[in-house]
């Protein structure tokens, strides 16, 4: 091994050592969706970090959260010198929700939300297909309601 290698070994063994961790891997105890933060229990020192961000600013303003779920694992960094925390990465998510202006994304157990203001795809979907249920056709094949039918069901599957 040559001599800048030892150097810069030694190096991370001391601020390993020496100085604050700046990653962390623990276990998410609880979630306050409201708050965006989390609880982490770090096994190796025994130790819970509360209030570990979801978010790395939290000034109201939201562009892509994750939501991890309890009892997965998740990776958080320190952000700048400071103590506080951020979650970068979890093992399982419950929900993540995407904001850009009057545009909600999210996504969760129960299906996929897409929404702009108070209007969501779901509701689009169910009208067009409502309305197409109803038309009759004189000359020519009517709608196939049954498949119409499968199409709503399917579409309350899948959106919220």
């Amino acid at each position: 091994m040559d001599r800048a290698r030892q150097i810069r070994e030694k190096l991370q063994q001391m601020a390993r050592q020496f100085g604050p961790p700046s990653t962390l891997l623990g276990q998410v105890k609880s979630v306050d969706e409201n708050e965006l933060t989390c609880d982490l229990y770090d096994e190796e020192t025994a130790v819970v970090f509360y209030d570990v961000r979801l978010r790395p600013v939290l000034d109201g303003k939201e562009s892509l959260t994750l939501i991890p779920k309890v009892d997965t694992w998740a990776l958080a960094a320190r952000i700048e010198d400071d103590d506080e925390w951020m979650i970068i990465a979890a093992g399982e998510i419950d929900r993540y929700r995407l904001s850009i202006g009057q545009t909600v994304i999210e996504q969760d157990s129960t299906g996929l939300l897409i929404a702009k203001q108070d209007d969501t795809l779901k509701q689009v979907l169910t009208l067009i297909v409502e309305a197409v249920q109803k038309i009759v056709v004189i000359q020519g094949t009517n709608p196939d309601l049954p498949k119409l039918s499968q199409a709503l069901t399917k579409i309350n599957n899948l959106l919220r």
